[in-house]
């Protein structure tokens, strides 16, 4: 049987070295997002954080990464949890592996507005996008101490409201994707003729 949340920390490693530039902008007024990822942010976005009631949830978050690359955690030992199916971590075992496309093929960004949605989560931003058919929501907040470093705060799956409705729809002008290692980027999409150094701020 496939170990889903393996396959997941498989997928999510080749995060590691990516980050995600976005140029956004609201009512004339332009912002920039970069967004990278690290070992200890798999943790919540596969939804351990939620089962309180496992040991597991108070591990390090690199501990828990590491173990679910060796194929050292299971479904079958979350579903344990009588937080897995309130929290609805199935559908975060399920699809977590779509998160890299749910970035590249994603052209609407919001701005989180916690009292217009029945989510807990505490964001500034979130992104909604349909891959494969799966309506993707990933919740993004800012790294303390700077001004446009983000990450991702949590991943939902076919929630069971419209988590759109009464939020900020941003006007996204630029999208890139950039290899840290090499370098290299990706320009995924562009508003017009926009170019970064033309953002208004």
């Amino acid at each position: 049987m496939e170990n889903k949340i393996k396959l997941n920390a498989e997928a999510f490693e080749r995060l590691l070295n990516i980050e995600y530039y976005f140029c956004l902008a609201y009512k004339g007024k332009g912002f920039e997002v970069r967004v990278r990822f690290a070992e200890e942010d798999f943790h919540h976005l596969e939804g351990i954080g939620q089962l309180r009631d496992l040991q597991i949830h108070s591990e390090s978050g690199n501990v828990t990464f590491d173990k679910a690359l060796d194929g050292m955690i299971t479904q079958v030992q979350l579903e344990k949890s009588n937080f897995f199916e309130k929290s609805y971590v199935q559908n975060k075992i399920g699809y977590l592996h779509l998160l890299e496309r749910a970035f590249d093929e994603n052209r609407v960004v919001f701005r989180f507005r916690n009292e217009q949605s029945k989510s807990k989560i505490e964001s500034e931003l979130f992104l909604n996008t349909l891959v494969d058919g799966q309506d993707i929501y990933v919740y993004l907040d800012m790294v303390a101490g700077t001004e446009n470093e983000y990450f991702c705060r949590s991943f939902v799956a076919n929630p069971d409201f419209d988590r759109t409705a009464g939020q900020t729809k941003l006007t996204t002008l630029w999208q890139e994707k950039i290899d840290l290692c090499t370098g290299e980027s990706h320009v995924i999409y562009r508003y017009k003729n926009f170019i970064p150094k033309d953002l208004k701020k």
